[in-house]
């Protein structure tokens, strides 16, 4: 028994230190997106529709008055439709995840399905957004202490002189985020397959991806910049089209706080066309990103690589 269990140990010490291949996650994800692309808009086209609806009704029913009443109304209707989206987006990753591994995924699953896959998908994915805000509220009041002791007002009230305290406020605050942003990058990237396959959750996903850090930065990388510029193309599209010759103008005048409430304001006013565009984004953004962490949990758990071709 003994020496089962320490070949056990053996063996998870070895899968948590395989390393996921930047490349050809990459290039399976794109692979995966475009000649699955059927499926993937199958799985993915009702939740989208989903999705853009939640975030109409919250465009909708926030309230633009300044008081204390507004806001708590507002924190209400950001976490509730917050918890609607993440809901969605874990029924539709166990869809995706099953077919880029190749598993049966049946009519059911362009139907929004919801099982106990499902539902644990969507407790898994709870957690972890809990734990984003908690990592990144700690990162924040680290930082604002050292700041704090450093003699920097946190208003902003006035110009600090360059010190010695306020290097290591500085370096202080890089490392808390880069903690945070450490943390959430390995807890998150392999947590939907881990969900689907092992019915584990954000210590799998994290033990999963020890020592591939800065590979999963690569890959997200190269999966999320193409959709930031889409994203940029098109905001900048409408932005022009609702502001046009004051574009430029407003941003070396009033400076982008001013240019970021202009876009607000054209969207709103434009909010059809923006939701349409969200759902472009979803189905891409799905596709490629659960491609890329199936292929990558594979990679990490030793595996055979999943088979585009697999239906």
């Amino acid at each position: 028994i003994q020496i089962a269990r320490a070949r056990s140990r053996r063996d998870c010490r070895r899968v948590r230190m395989n390393k996921i291949p930047v490349g050809k996650t990459v290039a399976f994800a794109y692979n995966f997106l475009f000649t699955r692309f059927g499926t993937v808009v199958g799985i993915t086209a009702l939740p989208a529709l989903l999705a853009a609806t939640v975030d109409y009704l919250v465009r909708s029913y926030i309230s633009t008055e300044d008081t204390a009443s507004a806001a708590g109304t507002n924190l209400l209707i950001s976490v509730a439709g917050m918890g609607m989206t993440i809901f969605i987006w874990a029924v539709t990753s166990v869809g995706l995840v099953r077919a880029a591994l190749g598993l049966p995924i049946g009519s059911g699953a362009y139907y929004f399905p919801v099982g106990m896959v499902e539902l644990r998908m969507f407790g898994a994915m709870l957690r972890f957004w809990l734990g984003v805000v908690v990592l990144i509220f700690l990162a924040s009041l680290f930082s604002g202490f050292a700041f704090m002791l450093a003699g920097v007002p946190l208003d902003g009230s006035s110009q600090p002189e360059p010190s010695a305290a306020l290097l290591i406020a500085g370096l202080i605050t890089w490392a808390a985020f880069g903690y945070a942003v450490y943390t959430i990058v390995r807890m998150g990237f392999l947590l939907s397959p881990t969900v689907v396959c092992e019915s584990k959750g954000l210590q799998r996903s994290n033990d999963l991806t020890r020592g591939n850090f800065w590979r999963i930065i690569a890959i997200l990388l190269a999966l999320i910049l193409p959709i930031l510029f889409l994203l940029s193309i098109v905001g900048a599209v409408i932005l022009r089209a609702a502001l046009g010759n004051d574009y430029q103008q407003i941003i070396e005048d009033d400076g982008m706080d001013e240019l970021i409430r202009r876009a607000e304001e054209a969207i709103a006013q434009n909010v059809l066309l923006w939701e349409v565009f969200n759902i472009m984004i979803f189905i891409l953004a799905a596709g490629l990103i659960y491609g890329a962490a199936a292929y990558a949990y594979q990679a990490a758990t030793g595996k055979p690589p999943p088979d585009t071709n697999a239906r």
